[in-house]
C-alpha cells in the first residue's frame, strides 16, 4: 500500500519557519533547521519550496497579515502609529521581514493593506479620498519606521525606547494637526 502524503506538512513547515524567524531571526532560518523542526527531511522541504527565498515569501505574507491585524482596530491615524510601534517592539524580527521590500512595493504601487488602512483612517479624520493622503501617510510611516530602526532592543534600555516612541508619536500628532489645519484653511477659502 503506497504511503499517503502528509497534507498538513506544508502548513507545519510554514508555522515552524515563522516561529524560527520570529524567535531567532533570519540567520537561524535554514532549510535544514526548518526540516528538522517540522519533522520532515530537507529533500521533502525542497519539494514544496524551491529555496529559502520561496519559503521567506510565505513568511512575509504571514507577517504582513499579523501587522495588519494589529493595526486594524485603530480608529485614528495616531492610534495606527501607536499600534505600529507596539507591534514593532514586540515583533522585531517579523517587522524586519515586512520592511525588506517595502520601498520596492511602495515605488511600484503594490497594494499594502497596512499602509492603505492608514490612509483610510486619514480619510475618516481629515476627509477627502485615500489618494489625497499619500504624502502624509508616507511621512507618518517614515517617522514610525525611523523610530523602529533607532529603538534599542536590549534589556535596560527601556527608558530610551519609550522616549523615542513618545517623541515619534508627538511628531506624528504635529503632522496630523498641521494637515487638519491646512484642510480647514483650504475649506474656508
Amino acid at each position: 500500500m503506497p504511503r499517503k502524503p502528509d497534507v498538513a506538512l506544508e502548513g507545519r513547515i510554514v508555522d515552524v519557519a515563522y516561529r524560527i524567524w520570529s524567535q531567532q531571526g533570519e540567520q537561524a532560518l535554514t532549510m535544514r533547521a526548518v526540516a528538522r523542526a517540522a519533522r520532515t527531511t530537507t529533500p521533502t522541504l525542497y519539494q514544496r519550496f524551491r529555496d529559502k527565498k520561496d519559503l521567506k515569501h510565505f513568511l512575509e505574507e504571514r507577517a504582513r497579515q499579523k501587522m495588519y491585524d494589529a493595526l486594524r482596530m485603530a480608529g485614528t491615524p495616531l492610534e495606527v502609529c501607536r499600534k505600529a510601534l507596539d507591534f514593532i517592539s514586540g515583533h522585531g524580527n517579523e517587522y524586519r521581514l515586512l520592511t525588506t521590500d517595502w520601498g520596492d512595493r511602495y515605488a511600484h504601487s503594490v497594494p499594502m493593506r497596512s499602509f492603505d488602512y492608514l490612509k483610510n483612517t486619514l480619510v475618516m479624520e481629515l476627509g477627502g479620498a485615500p489618494g489625497d493622503h499619500q504624502d502624509l501617510a508616507f511621512q507618518l510611516f517614515a517617522l514610525v519606521h525611523g523610530t523602529a530602526l533607532l529603538r534599542p532592543g536590549e534589556a535596560g534600555q527601556e527608558t530610551t525606547a519609550a522616549a523615542l516612541e513618545e517623541t515619534c508619536l508627538t511628531a506624528c500628532a504635529a503632522l496630523l494637526r498641521d494637515a487638519a489645519g491646512r484642510r480647514l484653511t483650504k475649506s474656508k477659502n
